[in-house]
């Protein structure tokens, strides 16, 4: 029996996909968007407004808005397109618990599967997140901290986990660029990091799923002090002018 292949895509379907650079172009143009307000909670984002705004066509916009319903950033509705949902406490804090359990459900697995040369990797990406924090350098931490904590989820093989983690990284990664951390916050990072390091050599389990719930919720409570010093910003600034 001879094997077929799938019928190939022509030339002018390939050329009327839009990009994955494009898409991903796209959705941080919007979720930028979203976050510095310059889309408000409940409003109707037309996709017009957007190829206008941003200088890019239909087709990559309407894949990026496809792509922040999965990040809960936007709702698609029938007839009515996409609106934007609130990013408030309760809706940080709902991410911010699913992600908790999700990455108690990866440390308990890394244990089970802990091999010496998994060590020497795990603890490699935590000191290239040391050096970031060292640096100072925002967009270096923030990518050497997803790419250990992604790492952890590669380890422990489940992949429908490992997806469900990855789709709230693009705002926390957006909220970080926006507000950074708190003083002292990166320091604490650095040492919940090792604390883990540590639980992963004496593969304790209960101490790993300890101090990531640990290091979750502080991450949580460090965003949402930044939220709120934010808005009260905006108002003393709106009530002055």
């Amino acid at each position: 029996m001879s094997n077929i292949d799938a019928p190939s895509r022509t030339r002018r379907e390939a050329d009327s996909e839009p990009s994955q650079t494009s898409v991903d172009q796209a959705s941080l143009l919007i979720r930028q968007a979203i976050i510095t307000g310059q889309y408000g909670p409940g409003e109707r984002i037309k996709l017009s407004d957007l190829t206008e705004r941003f200088g890019l066509s239909a087709m990559p916009m309407r894949e990026a808005l496809r792509k922040l319903e999965g990040e809960g950033l936007v709702q698609i509705e029938a007839n009515r397109g996409a609106t934007v949902r609130r990013v408030d406490r309760k809706f940080l804090e709902d991410l911010y618990e699913v992600r908790a359990q999700l990455e108690i459900l990866a440390v308990g697995r890394c244990i089970e599967r802990m091999t010496v040369d998994k060590l020497e990797t795990i603890d490699a990406l935590r000191l290239a997140h040391e050096r970031a924090a060292q640096a100072g350098d925002m967009r270096q931490i923030v990518d050497a901290n997803r790419t250990l904590h992604m790492h952890l989820f590669d380890i422990a093989g489940n992949l429908e986990a490992r997806r469900l983690f990855q789709l709230g990284w693009e705002l926390i990664h957006a909220l970080r660029m926006r507000f950074g951390y708190r003083p002292n916050r990166l320091d604490v990072i650095v040492r919940e990091h090792k604390m883990l390091m540590e639980a992963f050599t004496r593969l304790d389990r209960g101490a790993a799923e300890a101090v990531v719930r640990m290091h979750t919720y502080a991450g949580l409570e460090d965003i949402l002090q930044a939220l709120d010093l934010d808005r009260r910003a905006d108002g003393s600034a709106s009530r002055v002018s």
